[in-house]
């Protein structure tokens, strides 16, 4: 039974245990923007970066917080192997002596020490390499340290399978063994099973996807619930490679309008731990509520997942949000694009982590405490990993600018590191920014700030949208992300490792492309933080702290979205 540790505490279980009473009363609709977010692949011939090879150069401060950054793979790289995608999903992890990275497109592999990219590959080469098929976007990566090894996932040829990929040693430009399976059985061809996240614990590998229906079914990629595919470790490390023996899949169907759905939430992402004693947790955001539920897979051991079972589902209490509005950018050349990059929703998209007791996440949220500012925010959580209990909640975020994307990771010490993109309106300020911030943990579970804000990567242009060119109202959905990624250093534990996404050059003359076709193009560029720096380093060539920034171009909710809409309509 949850232990109830302040009044505070009791308000917020009265709360959620009215409204999931309410809802359970009453026919339940999943959230309206909760849609199929399949990436969209664009065809352009011949294009190329501006820079030597597609990479810029690193920059480097040794003593500062922000002690190491350099670019990963951009849109270009995925157009060289005609696999080029919007947006990226950009991810990756840092290992023993590399950093890999995951893209819609493109896969790559750098020295973690130097930058330095040795291998470059689309994502159809690795996996047939690895023994499968082909490839369809929504990759992930991480690295275990307990097994020195790197874990992969990703749509398969067909979206509805899902194939997981390990590499034979710590070397992941080494051999790779593969499985696949269906991540949401039996509608046949174009049925999808969204979204895969990926988490780790010491008894088994998590994937949760949100399921989609094909037209034969029953609608055009209709919602149809959530799974949590839960593999026992053995099985993922074995010696002949990744097996889906022993596992067991919790499948949560979703009717719409019906009173008795049950509420596991969407994008369920599995609580990572290396930890003995703390595994099968999983956290997502609620499908019905502007709240946060968890819950557990109880009876997993290492060899087998047959006996598991779910527990009942608890609502954590979070503090008041709605969903985030798209974001802004100065957009100088065209007024009407300045209120349009999607920021996504509220799901928890970034890897989960448990650390001494107590679990730490992050997502994109709109305080409704924030008013007529509507500016986004990340909203980071920790909490008591045993009763669930909010040790602390903060929003990320100042007047005048969006943040979104965010990730988060945490160490042994309880050090904690969050990136996330940041844009506003200010012309100086406001291009998109690959941004970050080192924590500790005090004994309470609070966040404490170390290094303040740092800017990792500035985008190169003020005006990002894709889906039509250079001097001309952005058309359709302005996706970004849809995720991004912190990890720690497996053999330094106070070196964190982000990746984020930032705009690079116009595909046009102007962005020294003569004959391009004028469109917007993102890159991805990864940093490392010392988290163990407790100053706020000063302004450099390569890192510049935003101060005295003002508040500028506030809309308020409403008129923002209608904005929102005409723009997309």
């Amino acid at each position: 039974m949850m232990q109830i540790q302040s009044p505070h505490r009791l308000a917020c279980l009265a709360v959620a245990t009215l409204a999931l009473l309410a809802v359970q009363a009453q026919a339940q609709v999943a959230k309206p923007y909760f849609e199929f977010k399949k990436p969209k692949m664009i065809a352009i011939d011949g294009d190329l970066s501006l820079d030597t090879n597609g990479i810029s150069a690193p920059v480097s401060n040794a003593s500062g917080a922000y002690v190491f950054g350099f670019e990963g793979v951009s849109q270009y790289d995925g157009a060289s192997f005609a696999r080029n995608f919007i947006p990226p999903d950009t991810i990756g992890a840092v290992g023993a002596t590399q950093y890999m990275e995951t893209t819609n497109g493109a896969y790559a592999i750098y020295n973690k020490s130097t930058g330095a990219r040795t291998a470059l590959i689309s994502d159809t080469a690795f996996w047939a390499a690895a023994g499968q098929t082909g490839a369809n976007g929504d990759s992930r990566v991480m690295y275990n340290a307990s097994a020195n090894r790197w874990v992969a996932i990703s749509f398969g040829a067909n979206a509805k399978d899902l194939q997981i990929a390990v590499s034979d040693t710590s070397d992941a430009m080494g051999g790779w063994k593969s499985t696949k399976f269906e991540g949401y059985a039996g509608l046949g061809f174009g049925a999808t099973a969204d979204y895969p996240t990926l988490a780790l614990d010491r008894n088994a590998l998590y994937i949760g996807t949100n399921n989609f229906a094909p037209a034969s079914a029953g609608g055009s990629n209709s919602f149809r619930g959530t799974t949590l595919n839960v593999i026992p470790i053995n099985s993922v490390f074995g010696a002949t490679g990744p097996t889906t023996e022993n596992m067991t899949r919790f499948f949560t169907p979703y009717v719409n309008g019906a009173s008795d759905n049950v509420d596991r939430g969407f994008a369920i992402q599995g609580v990572n731990s290396t930890q003995a004693g703390s595994t099968g947790k999983a956290i997502a955001s609620s499908l019905f509520n502007y709240d946060t539920v968890s819950f557990k897979v109880n009876g997993l051991l290492p060899s087998s997942a047959t006996a598991a079972s779910l527990s009942g589902t608890v609502y954590i209490g979070d503090k008041p949000f709605e969903s985030p509005s798209p974001a802004h950018q100065p957009s100088v050349a065209i007024a009407g694009n300045r209120a349009i990059i999607d920021s996504g929703d509220e799901r928890t998209s970034s890897s989960i982590y448990e650390a001494n007791g107590r679990i730490y996440m992050v997502k994109t949220v709109d305080p409704i405490a924030n008013g007529s500012a509507d500016n986004s925010r990340i909203r980071y959580t920790v909490l008591d990993a045993t009763t669930n209990a909010i040790l602390d909640q903060g929003d990320i975020g100042q007047d005048g600018y969006d943040y979104y994307q965010g990730s988060i990771a945490v160490n042994e010490q309880g050090k904690v590191v969050i990136g996330y993109n940041r844009s506003g309106l200010d012309v100086t300020t406001g291009k998109i920014s690959f941004m970050g911030q080192s924590f500790s943990t005090d004994a309470s579970g609070h966040l404490v700030a170390q290094s303040g804000e740092l800017l990792l990567k500035e985008s190169l242009v003020d005006d990002y949208h894709n889906g039509s060119t250079f001097g001309n109202v952005a058309a359709g959905r302005q996706r970004w992300g849809d995720y991004s990624s912190v990890s720690v250093d497996p053999t330094d534990t106070s070196k964190f490792y982000l990746i984020g996404e930032f705009a690079r050059e116009y595909n046009n003359e102007a962005g020294g492309h003569p004959g391009g076709t004028g469109g917007s193009r993102w890159g991805t560029w990864i940093a490392v933080i010392d988290a163990n720096v407790v100053a706020v380093p000063e302004p450099s060539t390569w890192l510049l702290m935003v101060c005295g920034m003002s508040a500028v171009g506030f809309l308020s909710n409403r008129r923002r979205r209608a904005d929102s809409q005409q723009l997309n309509a």
